[in-house]
């Protein structure tokens, strides 16, 4: 199993129906703060889309997810995962230059551990990398960032980021997709929004944001495709769980993974491509065990044009 990180183009690899029913549930939801998946109104739009470059096209110009077609023709949960699955697996972007964390350099096809892919790398600007992890596993992209002479932000509100080397700038604070209380800066334990970040911090574009947010991540992302952040981000390093449909949301099992999917069809849209795809242990999706599906995976996408900072 490896990770791949990839940094302004260059990767780091580390080893290591009856809808009607429905409908009303999730309505409900939304009046009580749970995240409903569509409307009856919404719905009946999305099942016109037959062509999905017009699709994809109608969601890179909105402000709000719009649900991918259903991948059946009835609503199904494998139906749903197989597709997923496919589109979580596929990459799009190979890395044909490679250097490992000693700084040797090879054109070979990545593979080894801690290693780059620095095809299209200027370095024309200075890097910012930003890691957001409570389980401190992101030690490898630390060090890789910082070789790679970053300005590193690590995030993490235990405050266990305190032994880490002094170029790395240590913050206890976390990712949230609501509106926090106002606070001047970064302080204590407090949850923001990753555009409120950026902004505290003064920069415009991150280079490379690692998150493992624990099911969080689908919120997170949602919130990032209706506010315009996701365009901000030019790496994007994500671990996705997928043992439960994650925090506030809602929905029978077929519309939960259709909303994973259309959450992360909804960063390809933005421009963003897969370069490295990875599986974490266990095999249970939705409470469900199977052996060809896994509990999580960490996607690294990779934004092939640069956006203007």
């Amino acid at each position: 199993v490896c990770r791949c990180y990839c940094l302004s183009n260059y990767c780091i690899e580390k080893s290591v129906s009856s809808a009607s029913s429905e409908v009303r549930k999730h309505e409900r939801d939304l009046e009580t703060g749970v995240l409903g998946l569509w409307t009856d109104e919404e719905d009946s739009r999305l099942t016109g889309y037959q062509d999905e470059n017009e699709l994809e096209g109608r969601q890179a110009a909105a402000r709000e997810l719009i649900l991918q077609p259903w991948a059946s023709e009835h609503p199904s949960f494998f139906a749903e995962l197989q597709r997923l699955t496919q589109f979580i697996t596929t990459t799009e972007v190979n890395c044909s230059v490679v250097q490992d964390s000693d700084g040797n350099q090879s054109t070979h096809s990545p593979g080894h551990l801690d290693v780059l892919c620095i095809n299209h790398w200027k370095g024309k600007w200075g890097c910012v990398a930003y890691s957001f992890s409570l389980d401190g596993k992101d030690a490898a992209f630390l060090d890789t960032v910082l070789y790679a002479g970053c300005e590193v932000h690590r995030f993490d509100p235990s405050g266990r980021g305190s032994r880490e080397p002094a170029s790395i700038k240590n913050h206890r604070a976390w990712l949230d997709w609501r509106n926090p209380r106002r606070h001047a800066g970064l302080v204590g334990n407090v949850q923001h929004r990753l555009l409120d970040i950026m902004d505290s911090l003064g920069h415009t574009m991150v280079d490379v944001l690692r998150m493992d947010l624990e099911s969080a991540e689908w919120r997170i992302l949602e919130s990032w495709i209706k506010d315009g952040t996701l365009r901000r981000i030019n790496q994007l390093i994500l671990t996705i769980h997928m043992q439960w449909a994650g925090f506030e949301v809602g929905g029978a099992e077929e519309e939960v993974v259709r909303f994973w999917y259309s959450v992360l069809r909804a960063l390809r849209i933005s421009g963003l491509r897969l370069v490295h795809s990875a599986h974490g242990p266990g095999h249970i999706v939705l409470r469900h065990k199977l052996a060809d599906s896994h509990s999580s995976y960490t996607l690294s996408w990779i934004r092939t044009s640069e956006q203007p900072r």
